[in-house]
């Protein structure tokens, strides 16, 4: 089987590339930008432009099924071309699926479609936990892309029968790597989580199950159009996570105290019933990080 794979090289795209690979298929690699050496040496690369329609449809061809997750990844500098390439783009790889029959395509979402992370007027959650059904309300071009390309991936979805899965990506972190840097910003940031207002509420996913996750995305539903959010089922802070949203989210602090100390303020039984997806990692199993663990 092989799975086209655009994003691969940026870091959940090359990851997610190596996730498919380890599991037997051939992999398409589609990015601008090169993936990582070892992608290089056992997939086929594609360097080409999201906004490129005739690369897309040529990269497509002969494919049996689409992980998409290319796309300008945060508001900010780039806002006057973000809908250029993440809605167009996207239109455009759902486009090369139906053109080629492929019936499987997995999107990378965002939960920045909620409009909380990125809100330039704060507001707060309507209810916790928070799930697919909880208003998106952005005020920034990402989050409000990302929610363009949910509706276009059900139009496609209604208008060939594919199946699509739209996976709400929470706060990605990794605990593999080997940067020293890395793991002392992860420690920081534990430590320190409880004096601020987190607009991701406190959640994160690990990037391995990040990867995982798009595979079995196109792997286990077989007909319809579903969004998901993708999150652990503890939250990434060290902290009492009702204790935190009494400090910074009052206004639902009511909805907090159903829940255990380590939950998370997402909802993940969608994820869990759609693609067969439990996090497997967490920080509190990471050696480096588990002594902050005080929930």
């Amino acid at each position: 089987m092989r799975v086209l794979v655009t994003g691969t090289g940026g870091r959940v795209g090359s990851v997610t590339a190596r996730e498919f690979l380890d599991h037997g298929y051939e992999v398409r690699a589609f990015d601008k930008m090169p993936p990582p050496e070892d992608i290089r040496d056992r997939a086929e690369v594609v360097y080409a432009d999201l906004t490129d329609r005739y690369a897309l449809l040529r990269a497509a061809e002969g494919c049996d099924m689409i992980a998409h997750l290319a796309a300008i990844p945060h508001p900010g500098s780039l806002d006057d071309i973000i809908f250029q390439t993440n809605v167009t783009g996207t239109q455009y790889v759902l486009a090369a699926a139906e053109a080629h029959g492929i019936k499987k395509v997995a999107l990378a979402s965002t939960c920045c479609t909620f409009g909380i992370v990125f809100a330039q007027h704060p507001f707060d959650p309507q209810y916790l936990p928070m799930d697919e059904a909880h208003p998106t309300l952005p005020q920034d071009l990402y989050g409000l892309s990302k929610l363009c390309n949910e509706q276009t991936a059900a139009t496609y979805t209604r208008r060939t029968g594919m199946t699509t899965v739209c996976i709400r990506i929470s706060t990605v972190v990794s605990f593999d790597s080997k940067h020293a840097d890395a793991q002392r910003w992860q420690r920081r940031r534990l430590e320190n989580s409880h004096h601020w207002r987190a607009g991701d509420l406190w959640t994160y996913i690990e990037i391995r199950d990040c990867a995982r996750a798009f595979r079995l995305a196109v792997e286990k539903p077989t007909a319809g159009n579903h969004v998901v959010i993708l999150a652990a089922r503890d939250s990434y802070t060290p902290y009492d996570i009702r204790g935190l949203v009494r400090q910074h989210y009052p206004s639902v602090a009511q909805d907090a105290e159903r829940l255990e100390p380590k939950d998370s303020l997402y909802n993940t039984q969608h994820a869990e019933e759609v693609l067969g997806f439990v996090a497997e990692h967490s920080w509190r199993n990471v050696p480096e990080l588990n002594d902050l663990d005080k929930a």
